[in-house]
């Protein structure tokens, strides 16, 4: 039974705040040459150097031959390189440039304005509290099998 009106319910509002958080940074990113997927590759290897291409597809929740395309551009424009992994000829690790680094700050950096300006007319305690409600919810969801 729902009791608020759709546009009220939680499950709403927490797709409708995504899809402007995409939104947003999907603008701001392609204004310093970035797809939203790359931004993400670089926050990925950025956390997890070495990967391989299996271990980014997954991460970025697409086939392992769809993952090439942001690996080739990304190596295009210097901000990562692939090295042969010595434990599996046929494996590639994945690493970020110097380059690469720089632009991974620069995501953060562009994620932390959008968060700012989202939430400039909340308290300091009410961004903590839907900080830490938010972790909750993570936490509940995670039991529902398939989620990352």
């Amino acid at each position: 039974m729902v009791t608020n009106p759709p546009d009220e319910h939680l499950a709403f509002l927490i797709h409708l705040a995504a899809k402007r958080l995409r939104l947003a940074f999907a603008r701001r990113a392609a204004e310093y040459g970035l797809t939203p997927s790359q931004a993400r590759a670089l926050a990925f290897l950025a956390r997890r150097p070495g990967a391989n291409l299996t271990a980014l597809a997954e991460a970025l929740e697409v086939q392992p031959m769809s993952v090439l395309r942001v690996v080739d551009d990304l190596e295009e424009q210097g901000m990562l390189r692939r090295e042969p992994d010595p434990r599996d000829r046929r494996a590639t690790k994945l690493s970020l440039t110097p380059t690469g680094e720089g632009a991974e700050r620069l995501v953060w950096q562009t994620l932390d304005g959008i968060v700012t300006e989202a939430t400039r007319g909340m308290s300091d305690g009410a961004r903590a509290g839907l900080v830490h409600g938010l972790k909750e919810l993570v936490a509940g969801m995670d039991g529902f099998g398939g989620a990352q």
